[in-house]
């Protein structure tokens, strides 16, 4: 039965690629084919990509310097799985440039360090990623601003835990200056950070969120499971005028963003939290909760 409907979902690709060729509209492809109509799914045009772009004046993202936050630890999977995923979709696919991802330790001790396979199936590449972890924050820095100086990198991303003394405006302004000047791009990661002032043209804080709806082979939507990355993006600084958030999901395949509420639904998909349940887990080896108290009485103050 899977293997039915794994040929389906290819045979509906070939028609929509077909449909397209002819000049047609993907729908009317579909049907004229012969083939049971699905409802419409926008197709990868960078949509995503286009969203935040016009939150950019000076345009998106050559030689620009846009930062992303995670407020606490929990989601840095969420802000290195957007920020690797914003630097693949500015990349053309025949550039002989590579990513350089400049890690932190503390971060790597906590969420662990990049996996060759998992990257591969996020969409990369062999050799596409190089990642750097320096000691120290000073050596991150000098690392940063020889990558964007030398040219060889279409996106430098530096990864910061929270809010150290050594990286604060007079630094941030000196890469911002130094991307702009080499035409580079240049992605700051905050982890587990609070809001606080930089050059940056562009500041988004990330969270994970559920995955979206996607349609089956016959048609129907099926919600609630698992499928591409998908991430709340709620904008804290930009020049120009900002949406309230983004609800964004990444496909791996065409290396592209694009909005995670499917557009023949008629409205905006609601946003659910990524973690409805309590933060800590229940203990095992002791009782669940605590045992509930007798009537409290009030007793006059002894003399």
């Amino acid at each position: 039965m899977g293997g039915n409907a794994l040929a389906q979902e290819k045979l509906f690709a070939l028609r929509k690629a077909i449909a397209k060729i002819e000049g047609k509209p993907a729908a009317d492809g579909l049907s004229s084919a012969g083939g049971d109509a699905v409802p419409p799914v926008s197709d990868a045009s960078g949509a995503g990509a286009d969203d935040l772009g016009r939150l950019l004046p000076e345009g998106f993202p050559v030689g620009s310097m846009i930062e992303v936050r995670g407020a606490a630890m929990r989601d840095a999977a969420s802000v290195s799985g957007f920020g690797l995923g914003l630097c693949l979709s500015c990349r053309p696919d025949r550039s002989d440039k590579r990513i350089l991802w400049i890690g932190e330790r503390s971060v790597a001790r906590e969420v662990g360090l990049p996996y060759a396979s998992g990257l591969v199936d996020y969409g990369f590449r062999p050799g596409e990623l190089l990642h750097a972890m320096p000691r120290k924050l000073e050596d991150a820095l000098w690392l940063a601003d020889a990558a964007l100086s030398c040219s060889a990198f279409s996106a430098v991303m530096l990864e910061i835990q929270g809010n150290p003394r050594g990286f604060g405006l007079t630094e941030s302004r000196r890469l911002s200056l130094k991307a702009k000047a080499g035409g580079g791009f240049l992605l700051l990661l905050r982890q587990s950070g609070e809001e606080e002032a930089s050059s940056a043209s562009l500041r988004l804080r990330v969270e994970p969120a559920p995955a979206a709806a996607r349609f089956l082979a016959g048609g129907s939507m099926l919600g609630g499971s698992i499928g591409n990355p998908v991430f709340h993006l709620v904008p804290e600084k930009s020049r120009l005028a900002a949406p309230p958030g983004l609800i964004l999901e990444w496909n791996p395949h065409d290396r592209l963003f694009s909005p995670a509420a499917s557009p023949s639904s008629g409205r905006a998909r609601p946003f659910r939290p990524a973690y409805p349940g309590a933060l800590v887990s229940p203990a095992f080896d002791r009782q669940a909760g605590a045992t509930a108290l007798g009537d409290v009485v009030a007793f006059e103050r002894a003399s």
